[in-house]
């Protein structure tokens, strides 16, 4: 079968999400402000406490355990400050533990890694940094915006980083950064290898609708529908666009991808009457207007499946397959 394998690195935190809307912690990083007391002193009892909290456990959904020590054979010395030797893959970016204060753990070459055998029910894994996920504050929002995101890791990705900004406000302060990966679901093994041939034919052609919003590093930043200039930033128009994917995704009946298509898309398909709007007919592969990575997502979706965010030099879109 298929198998997820981890490394940890720096200060990111791997969440592995599970269909059933469990979210388990594969680490938690090594930051050397976990390991001070909250008056930053230094505390022993508190620095072993956090140590003892950032251990490495053995998870239920199995997997291997890393070793939490260091190198085998060579006597350990007495630990005080952070309680344990780490590996050096978890000291990226934190210059307090790479000068090893004296009684401090050491560090060692083997990395933290963890291996996951997948089936059918884990959804994908997030990795996002400390800073973002003291923010967010708790894995159950980890989960509802996973639950959300459907085969869509764009956009889990940037609304973990929405929902951290939200909590921080003015205040924001650090270094939020997320990245999402999505599993798609196992497929029967059951199924007649006739009609799984079958069913794994490319299409030749598709008929997509669309959504576009430009943003001022657009080629062209300029919306030809209200003939103006786009003075929008990138993240801007993500954070619009997230918007509307989440609004459209939830509507079976796809009216709303019409109404909004109508509002917003600043492609002049956004014009055509009806259901059409958006429209930008048949396609063949590799022949769009809107380049080649268009192409892919609108040939990769099933007929009134909604895409994730697509980049392409015209800006954002969001592609609904029609037929």
């Amino acid at each position: 079968g298929y198998r997820l394998v981890v490394a940890n690195l720096g200060d990111l935190v791997p969440l592995l999400c599970l269909r059933d809307g469990s979210v388990s912690e594969l680490f938690r990083p090594h930051r050397s402000d976990i390991n001070k007391s909250a008056d930053g002193s230094g505390n022993v009892e508190e620095a072993k406490q956090a140590a003892s909290a950032l251990a490495p456990a053995q998870e239920s959904w199995g997997g291997s355990t890393p070793s939490s020590g260091g190198p085998s054979g060579v006597d350990q010395p007495p630990l005080v400050v952070g309680g344990q030797d780490f590996p050096w893959t978890r000291t990226l970016g934190d210059l307090d533990v790479k000068k090893s204060p004296e009684g401090a753990g050491r560090l060692f070459a083997q990395p933290d890694v963890r291996v996951v055998s997948l089936d059918s029910s884990h959804q994908g894994v997030a990795l996002v940094s400390w800073d973002l996920y003291k923010a967010i504050g708790s894995t159950s929002t980890v989960s509802t915006i996973f639950s959300k995101s459907g085969r869509r890791p764009r956009f889990a990705a940037g609304a973990l980083v929405d929902n951290g900004l939200q909590s921080l406000g003015e205040a924001q302060n650090g270094h939020l950064g997320a990245l999402a990966l999505l599993f798609d679901q196992v497929k029967n093994e059951d199924i007649h290898p006739a009609k799984k041939a079958k069913s794994s034919q490319p299409a030749q052609q598709v008929r997509a609708r669309h959504i576009l919003l430009k943003h001022r590093e657009c080629k062209a930043a300029h919306d030809k529908v209200r003939h103006k200039q786009v003075k929008r930033t990138r993240g801007e128009a993500e954070r619009m666009m997230r918007n509307v994917l989440e609004q459209c995704a939830a509507d079976t009946t796809k009216k709303l991808f019409t109404q909004k298509c109508k509002e917003l898309s600043e492609c002049t398909s956004c014009l055509s009457a009806g259901d059409l709007a958006g429209d930008v007919g048949w396609m063949k592969l590799g022949k769009g207007k809107f380049g080649a990575q268009f192409d892919a997502v609108a040939f990769a979706l099933q007929v009134g499946e909604l895409s994730d965010l697509v980049d392409s030099d015209q800006g954002i879109h969001i592609i609904l397959r029609s037929a």
